[in-house]
């Protein structure tokens, strides 16, 4: 072998793949900003003097380079060296099955490498596919940037990960819970809460899972029944079905409360760009049908995936899940008993069928009753986020599904179309800007074969008129919003240790309560942010 093949079999390669969305309207869409995002990460690997390769190669017909399927993720790697290091670049939202199966066979470094930025976004993307390798027991590093080879810690990552295969991020935000001094009184009722739990049991019905990718969605019913918390696996079709026995007229009612109830709608009359009347009806025949299948099977939490099968049926759920998670809402009469399901009462709901939100909400929703406060809890998708006078804050948003009370009330809650990109069949959002307040937050997980549970506070702060706009124009500017402060717990101490794309908020400071609650189940739990360093 001459000098030359020599010295071409030692320089150092990369795979840079371009995992994308199920929809080709979404790479089409996304594709300027992943073609952006390759060339700075292309950038910043030649700056350590590594070579890569971007697979699959742009697709002339379809406008954009993304994997869009599993197969498609597993016949790409099947033609790739399995030795070489691997980095999925995330840009906007992508599947994270597409490439997951194909990433625990193979015998490279894997990284998964995104740009921290709101507008599709890739730090979502990032944080849905490490609980999923995760979830899957895969090895692999994270690492995010604004401005990659002009972030000075980036680049040390970077370097790190290409000379030793892994990068390990500082965790000292975390803390196991059992290493604090929890309160006397916590311990007492997080001890009566749990044997309520494992005597009567809290079942989670979860929908066709799975949805979107996300198999850190997808928690072992072993482990859950071993909680107290079985599951219910239920069928879309049959809320289909279930939507087909409820009356035009309950529906209306429904709709008729809303707009009583000061809701604001943003009617139009082209079905396919514009909330129009038969979409709205719809979204409340689901919300009848999902309060029906709640009483039938005793259910303590639902979650409906909406994407993939429900996206080509009906419209969106979005509507539907913030008035299932809140307390003031329109009546839903049994038909078989006759009698309203959870009068008075939420019925959270666990959006895109996520057990890994369904456990906590289940669980914050039954505390905040307990303990009399307000029990309105919500699944957000840690969006985004930039510093705001000094401070770190949070865009959390989710689509659509965040309850009025959040908002301060249905008089502040305002109904959009959602997007036609994403939701062709239309339907309406539950959207409002976030009151100020103390929130509790965490996040429920299996990793490595063992589940866990993070928690912590915060604030959703009040931001000016002008900064609130600014995030929902960077961003998703028909959902809702909220502008969240947690100590200890800014862009880097997530992005290295959250276990989801997901997060999950209630206002008012019950975190000691949950942390023993969990603690009694036998979940493994951590506290994060400062507020750990209280608990001294």
């Amino acid at each position: 072998m001459g000098a030359a093949d020599m010295a071409k079999k030692n320089e150092k390669l990369v795979y840079l793949i371009s995992n994308g969305d199920f929809r080709d309207s979404a790479g089409v869409v996304c594709w300027p900003k992943q073609e952006e995002t390759l060339k700075a990460v292309q950038a910043a690997f030649s700056k350590v003097g590594v070579k890569t390769e971007v697979w699959p190669k742009y697709n002339p017909k379809r406008k954009h380079g993304f994997l869009t399927k599993q197969c498609e993720g597993t016949s790409l790697f099947a033609t790739l060296d399995p030795e070489v290091p691997v980095a999925v670049v995330l840009s906007c939202w992508a599947y994270s099955h597409h490439v997951s199966s194909a990433l625990q066979v193979h015998r490279g470094p894997i990284a998964l490498i995104a740009n921290f930025d709101g507008t599709w976004p890739g730090l979502v993307a990032l944080l849905n596919h490490t609980g999923t390798l995760d979830r899957l027991n895969v090895e692999h590093s994270r690492l995010w940037s604004e401005s990659f080879s002009r972030d000075a810690k980036f680049m040390k990552d970077l370097e790190t990960w290409v000379r030793t295969g892994e990068v390990k991020h500082d965790l000292s935000h975390v803390a196991d819970a059992t290493d604090l001094q929890l309160s006397s009184q916590a311990m007492r009722f997080g001890e009566k809460l749990a044997k309520d739990i494992f005597r009567e049991k809290r079942i989670l019905g979860q929908l066709d899972p799975g949805c979107m990718g996300m198999l850190n969605a997808v928690i072992g019913p072993d482990k859950l029944g071993a909680i107290g918390m079985p599951l219910e696996l239920l069928n879309q079709s049959d809320l289909l079905a279930e939507m087909n026995l409820v009356s035009e007229c309950e529906a209306q009612s429904h709709l008729n409360w809303l707009v009583n109830k000061g809701v604001w709608f943003d009617w139009g009359s082209d079905t396919y760009q514009d909330l129009v009347h038969a979409q709205v009806l719809s979204q409340m025949k689901m919300y009848s049908a999902a309060g029906r299948m709640v009483q039938r099977y005793g259910l303590s939490a639902i979650g409906i995936p909406y994407q993939l099968g429900l996206v080509r049926c009906v419209p969106a759920s979005d509507l539907v899940e913030g008035m299932l998670n809140n307390t003031d809402r329109p009546e839903v009469v049994d038909p078989d008993t006759r009698k309203v399901v959870r009068k008075g009462k939420p019925i959270p709901h666990f959006n895109e069928g996520d057990l890994g939100a369904g456990v906590p909400q289940a669980l914050m929703c039954e505390i905040y009753q307990r303990k009399k406060m307000p029990a309105e809890t919500t699944l957000h998708d840690v969006r985004w986020g930039r510093p705001y006078n000094g401070k770190f804050v949070w865009v959390f948003e989710i689509s659509g599904a965040a309850p009025a009370a959040h908002f301060g009330g249905w008089k502040h809650t305002k109904v959009y179309r959602q997007p036609a990109m994403y939701f062709p069949l239309g339907g309406g959002t539950c959207s409002g800007v976030s009151k100020p307040g103390v929130i509790t937050w965490a996040r429920f997980y299996e990793a490595f074969g063992q589940l866990g549970m993070d928690c912590g506070t915060g604030k959703v702060l009040n931001l000016p008129p002008e900064e609130v706009e600014d995030r929902l124009d960077k961003t998703t500017k028909v959902w809702p919003i909220a502008n969240v402060y947690i100590p200890g717990y800014g862009r880097d101490q997530c992005m290295a240790s959250h276990m989801s794309n997901h997060i999950i908020i209630g206002y008012g400071d019950i975190l000691q309560e949950l942390a023993a609650t969990c603690l009694h189940l036998g979940i493994p739990t951590r506290i994060a942010g400062d507020i750990k360093d209280k608990l001294h």
